[in-house]
């Protein structure tokens, strides 16, 4: 009698309907190869299940930002975001961040207030330099919002113009009848449309810029305005794909850089303030908790209530806390608070350098402003590139209509100025004395004039160039005042001792 083969509940799921007819027929080499099949198909369902388990099996929390929900993850990918045109969060920054607000504003304050050197000499120059001076709350308006946003306009308004007038090229004939100049400045979000054509004359400061806007002022009125009379600031030029693209013509905005940093700092002090907080907590243990947490007994409230009452009383004045004997008190501290001031500092280090304010922006000055030169001199070096890569077009095309106003027929020449200037006036004194010996020695050997001296002097002073002005004709003149030296020497043969003096006195003599 053959051995009865039994299979089991689960090795039945894993057969099919064939399987399950050969079983019913008696064939025992079937239900051998089909149990072994059935124990495989076992096995590979029970892996496929732990598998999914371990993929499934995660945690994250959002609020914590711990698990699958680890922010700082962000920090390690880099992507293309577009938060150059989120406007409405640099609104917020700007009014909720001071770290933000400071490092958009200082550094358009500075840019204004180093002012600049107008290099041509003429009379009107200074009224020129008057007007900058006037200017320097709109212009500074026109850094911020630039700064701000990537981008900002400012319209020259002119007290005897009228509508019309900005709509055409610049009137020189009669911007020297005005007398008062203004200017209106906005952002990029507001009230400036770009016209779609731009600047073809390569000899215009504005090529390849718009050739005019459609502004909507203050009044809520909107105008047509020739780019003439338009001075246009670009924060951060970015790569053309993306300049004419994504930013519309404009440049990146200042906080894109930073942002990243901005909200390490402020998750820093978060979890700094988090930790104070929490450096001392009190646990008072007292009967009848419950039900005052369920809100079942308002009476026992209440008498807990001016028991704890009591406990701060008595702790105000001598430090003494008094419980009854059933009660239980436990005091948790926290002792790692010493190093997170260092903690602190390592990242607002990190922060200034982000935005290369290095101990300037958070006023971190170790032995006071006059001891850390270095600081200043990397910041000043900061402000002077930011105006060169900046801010030059934009001064450059308002000196030249004023040139025009105040019929200064001259290409303009300045330079900016720097923000040490009592540091480095020192130093240029200390170079014009320097100068000056320089020229004084080749005036005692009579290879300059007087004249030349003067010339030279002059133009080291006001361009500081080293120019000696000798010409052919002035290099001519020494030669020749040289050869009528040499004939108007004594050479009498019998006083040989005088010839040789006169040699000395000559330093012709070897």
């Amino acid at each position: 009698m053959k051995e009865s083969k039994s299979v089991t509940k689960e090795q039945v799921k894993a057969f099919s309907m064939a399987d399950i007819l050969a079983i019913m027929l008696g064939k025992d080499d079937t239900v051998d190869s089909l149990k072994d099949k059935a124990m495989t198909t076992k096995d590979a369902i029970t892996k496929s299940m732990q598998d999914s388990k371990a993929l499934n099996d995660a945690y994250g929390n959002s609020l914590t930002a711990t698990g699958t929900e680890d922010k700082v993850k962000s920090f390690t990918k880099y992507g293309f975001s577009n938060d150059t045109l989120n406007f409405p969060l640099w609104l917020a920054l700007y009014n909720d961040s001071w770290v933000f607000k400071k490092a958009i504003d200082k550094p358009a304050q500075d840019m204004v207030r180093c002012g600049v050197t107008i290099q041509n000499e003429n009379e009107n120059k200074q009224k020129v330099m008057a007007q900058l001076k006037k200017s320097r709350f709109d212009l500074i308006q026109l850094l911020t919002w630039g700064r701000l946003f990537g981008g900002s306009v400012a319209v020259i308004m002119f007290d005897n113009f009228k509508d019309a007038d900005y709509k055409m090229k610049l009137n020189v004939d009669k911007i020297k009848k005005s007398q008062t100049i203004r200017m209106y400045v906005t952002d990029r979000w507001y009230g400036v449309a770009p016209n779609s054509k731009t600047v073809t004359d390569m000899n215009d400061i504005d090529f390849g810029k718009p050739v005019g806007y459609n502004i909507t002022f203050a009044d809520g009125k909107s105008m047509y305005v020739h780019h003439d009379y338009v001075l246009r600031f670009e924060n951060r030029i970015a790569p053309k794909i993306i300049k004419n693209g994504q930013l519309q013509g404009w440049g990146y905005a200042e906080g894109s850089h930073i942002l990243n940093e901005l909200s390490r700092d402020d998750q820093l002090k978060s979890a700094i303030t988090s930790l104070v907080n929490k450096a001392l907590i009190e646990v008072i243990k007292m009967s009848g908790m419950r039900g005052v947490f369920m809100g079942a007994d308002a009476q026992n409230q209440e008498q807990l209530m001016k028991r704890l009452e009591m406990v701060n009383w008595a702790r105000n004045f001598n430090s003494l806390t008094f419980l009854d004997k059933d009660d239980e008190y436990q005091e948790h501290g926290f002792s790692g608070l010493s190093g997170l001031s260092d903690l602190l500092e390592k990242n607002m280090w990190l922060v200034a350098a982000a935005m290369d304010m290095p101990n300037i922006l958070f006023g971190h000055l170790n032995n006071g402003l006059g001891e850390d030169n270095e600081s200043l001199e990397r910041y000043d070096e900061t402000i002077q590139n930011l105006n060169e890569s900046y801010y030059r077009p934009v001064v450059e095309k308002y000196i030249s209509i004023l040139f025009k106003k105040y019929d200064i027929n001259e290409k303009p020449e300045f330079v900016f100025n720097s923000l040490l200037m009592k540091k480095q006036d020192k130093e240029r004194m200390q170079s014009i004395k320097e100068y000056a010996s320089v020229l004084s020695g080749m005036l005692g050997d009579g290879i300059l004039t007087p004249k030349l001296y003067a010339k030279s002097m002059q133009k080291y002073i006001s361009k500081g160039t080293i120019d000696l002005c000798l010409t052919d004709d002035e290099v001519k003149k020494v030669a020749e005042n040289a050869k009528l030296s040499m004939e108007n020497i004594n050479l009498d043969e019998d006083d040989d001792e005088e010839v040789d003096m006169s040699f000395k006195n000559m330093k012709l003599k070897k």
